[in-house]
């Protein structure tokens, strides 16, 4: 049997307060799996993954009620679930930076006005609190379980380091990417067909063989499920590495 934790310490590790957990408690939405001796809240392992799921899904918007029918699926992956919000809050990221550069926008056009143009932000503001709500059904949207079953094997083998080092040159790669296309370089240059090459490089680093996964990722692009996000590729992306690729196999 594992370590239990009092409500105190249950709310401590998870960031909320103990009314919430009684709250919690009384709606059936977490109940602790035992007692003390004395009668108090004893919050198990489990219970501790449970709240921090609920944590993450109130973090991304969704009401309590809507967290509670999620948690009650009969066919809930735990592992699967935890990934799909993990990928739903690398998306919110997203969604705050555009917000801050709307704030920052705001700020500045007071400075120079002595205005408030609160059209801009609340423009920002509508569009992230709606992909705040469509974060994990999104994901589900456009990858069946076993897809979203594979990404998390893919995250557990690489680990958070690899991680953090493959999104960092993912970054840097698409910045010399569009840089390129704003110079109007020639995809058939060398060095267009250098940047396709260390893109392909990657690709195969990324999904680690992986073809099927790396498959239904592209579907989703076609598909427009990261359209609306800059730090994604767009398809005039592709395009040139496409070009930079043919130029590459044509001059052999």
């Amino acid at each position: 049997m594992g370590r239990t934790y009092r409500i105190g310490e249950a709310a401590a590790l998870a960031g909320v307060s103990v009314r919430t957990l009684h709250h919690y408690d009384r709606i059936g939405l977490l109940r602790p799996s035992g007692r003390s001796a004395a009668g108090y809240r004893a919050y198990g392992e489990a219970d501790l993954l449970r709240l921090q799921q609920i944590v993450t899904l109130r973090g991304l918007g969704f009401g309590l009620d809507r967290i509670g029918a999620l948690l009650a699926r009969s066919d809930l992956d735990l592992t699967r679930s935890l990934h799909a919000q993990r990928l739903a809050i690398r998306r919110r990221i997203g969604d705050l930076e555009r917000i801050d550069a709307a704030i920052a926008d705001l700020l500045a056009d007071h400075a120079a006005t002595g205005g408030w143009d609160w059209a801009t932000i609340e423009r920002a503001s509508a569009a992230s609190r709606a992909a705040w709500q469509d974060g994990v059904q999104e994901m589900e949207r456009y990858y069946t379980p076993e897809h979203l079953t594979e990404f998390a094997e893919l995250g557990q083998e690489a680990g958070p380091a690899e991680i953090a080092e493959v999104e960092r040159l993912w970054a840097a790669l698409l910045a010399e990417i569009r840089a390129a296309r704003a110079a109007a370089l020639d995809p058939a240059s060398l060095e267009a067909q250098r940047l396709a090459d260390r893109a392909d490089a990657l690709l195969a680093r990324t999904f680690r063989g992986r073809t099927g996964l790396q498959e239904a990722v592209g579907a989703a692009y076609a598909a427009g499920a990261f359209a609306d996000n800059p730090a994604f590729p767009t398809e005039q992306d592709f395009a040139f590495l496409d070009q930079a690729r043919k130029a590459a196999r044509d001059t052999g």
